[in-house]
């Protein structure tokens, strides 16, 4: 009975993560850089549903048998190894813990690396990957 109440409250809160992501995705379409974290914040989902994949498929990524909270941080890590080390690495979110803050800095340095990223394979930072690949066969 307590594993599916564990369950229902990290389902909860995973849900409410989803939903002050999309809140906090809302206040940012309206800035100036919308373009610009448009494409890398689309970067950045594909990554993550990558990672979900993958943290899920390959045990050596996460122990077996870990909690939600844990694949979640085993996800964060998946996508931004540097950023979730210098966010959460001394202190991983916990089975209940809602960390806005921390969420919004990772979310931050994430951009800050992926646009990074992007500028060290000479793509335009606004431009998607599809739009940098066409770029190269004009």
């Amino acid at each position: 009975r307590g594993g599916a109440r564990s369950s229902v409250l990290v389902t909860a809160l995973l849900a409410l993560l989803l939903l002050l992501g999309t809140l906090a995705g809302g206040a940012e379409a309206k800035s100036p850089g919308k373009k610009r974290n448009q494409s890398i914040d689309r970067e950045i989902k594909h990554r993550r549903a990558r990672c979900d994949v993958e943290v899920r498929e390959d045990a050596s990524l996460c122990a077996p048998g870990a909690s939600a909270i844990d694949m979640e941080n085993c996800a964060m890590r998946c996508v931004s190894p540097e950023c979730y080390e210098n966010v959460y690495g001394d202190d991983p979110l916990e089975d209940g813990e809602v960390d806005v803050v921390r969420g919004r800095t990772f979310r931050s340095c994430a951009r800050t690396a992926f646009r990074t990223a992007k500028l060290r394979r000479g793509e335009k930072v606004g431009a998607t990957s599809a739009d940098a690949e066409s770029d190269e066969t004009r």
